[in-house]
């Protein structure tokens, strides 16, 4: 069978992507990827015949549009820059989406550009399926944010948020409907697929959720977070990897906290801060960042790419952006995580880990010394020890997540 991956975003959006493609491609059906510009050859480097589709994630991140704009308190402004983001290479996608879905048996797409994926896939007859890296779509079981909400206010605002992401992408969906030959949509996507019984794979694991998986159901099932196998990994990275270089510099002494904040756009003092609180206390600290950080004998500072699944059990805990895939690393090492958010659904990942006491959280803008405490602290760190083995094994969940599409492709 032939399927097609079209994922927008940074690369924790492309790599579960890839783990699937991979494993697809083991199993003898032909596979193609398209991402962003600045992620093709990583892609590519995966051995996945890969195809530019939108322009590169990374200078969007760095744009006034992502830094200033997404992050306003105006709420008029976030909207409108929400709808600018969905609108961020969208000549190239539709016209690469299309050209895909007409050699493909199916597509899937990441979270972003996903009614651009299922309304394209229906002009070409074929199945759609969406990938899902944290809960999208209304619920009853967890809260929105950070912060604890009654139930039925919290179910009240995953209802408005979906409400209203579909009004910044319905314009755009009814011009390329149109387009396309198909009616207008009614309603948002999640309604709709759920109607016609499209499964929505969500790629992360259930012991972060309790009581999702059984409030969804089979439609949308939990499988698990989907990494690629240490070969594919490796092909990914060679010649550009710091994880060597740091296995060696931990086994000469303590085993350090990590600090990295992924393809998120931080300023020098902000990371430079919490390293230095974390020198402070006399902790040693892998400081995983281009920016400048003091000197230190205690602090290793690298700038190239890190394969977590090897450095992370390594280290005693971990200070991160809350990226899923940065989360689920540090949860499979078994050790703490402190989450410095600034957006997205990185909150929901603090939320999480406070829920299982195996970490916690701030927003990065109100981040201070005291956010670093559950780093040391015994009844955390037991905490995080007893998620590790409640988690699904990667390879399942890509064996899991590869049967459904196989199903829904045939």
């Amino acid at each position: 069978m032939r399927f097609a991956f079209a994922v927008h975003g940074s690369r924790g959006d492309i790599q579960p992507a890839i783990a699937l493609g991979a494993e697809l491609a083991r199993r003898g059906h032909e596979v193609r990827l398209a991402v962003p510009e600045d992620l093709v050859d990583m892609t590519a480097a995966s051995g996945l015949p890969t195809r530019l589709l939108a322009p590169s994630t990374a200078e969007l991140l760095a744009s006034p549009l992502v830094k200033e704009r997404l992050k306003s308190k105006n709420p008029r402004v976030r909207l409108r820059a929400l709808g600018d983001v969905a609108e961020h290479g969208r000549a190239t996608s539709e016209r690469v989406m299309a050209e895909l879905a007409d050699t493909s048996d199916l597509l899937v797409t990441a979270p972003l550009a996903q009614d651009r994926g299922e309304a394209i896939s229906r002009s070409r007859g074929i199945p759609f399926v969406p990938l899902h890296y944290c809960p999208l779509r209304p619920n009853g079981s967890l809260d929105v944010r950070y912060r604890h909400y009654p139930r039925p206010v919290s179910r009240a605002m995953w209802t408005l948020a979906d409400r209203t992401y579909w009004l910044t992408v319905r314009g755009a969906d009814r011009r390329l409907r149109t387009e396309l030959g198909l009616p207008p949509a009614n309603g948002p996507l999640g309604r709709r697929l759920r109607a016609r019984g499209v499964p929505e794979i969500q790629a992360y694991d259930a012991a972060f959720f309790p009581g999702l998986a059984e409030e969804w159901g089979a439609q949308r099932p939990l499988v698990g977070f989907l990494l690629p196998d240490t070969a594919t990994r490796n092909a990914m990275s060679a010649g550009s990897d710091d994880t060597t270089a740091a296995l060696d510099w931990i086994a000469d002494g303590e085993p350090p906290v990590y600090v990295g904040f992924g393809s998120m756009k931080i300023g020098d003092e902000q990371i430079a801060g919490i390293v230095a609180t974390l020198l402070a206390r006399g902790l040693r600290v892998v400081g995983h960042t281009e920016h400048a950080l003091p000197h230190d004998d205690r602090l290793l500072h690298i700038s190239n790419p890190v394969d977590h699944e090897v450095l992370l059990p390594q280290c005693r805990g971990a200070v991160h952006h809350g990226g899923a895939g940065t989360t689920a690393a540090a949860a499979r090492a078994g050790i703490p995580s402190v989450i410095a958010w600034l957006s997205a659904d990185q909150p929901m990942w603090a939320a999480a880990l406070r829920r299982a006491n195996a970490g916690a959280g701030n927003r990065l803008a109100r981040f201070g010394p005291d956010d670093l405490d559950p780093l040391t602290d015994p009844a955390i760190a037991a905490g995080a020890a007893r998620l590790a083995v409640r988690l699904t094994p990667p390879a399942a969940a890509v064996d899991r997540a590869c049967d459904i599409l196989l199903t829904a492709a045939g």
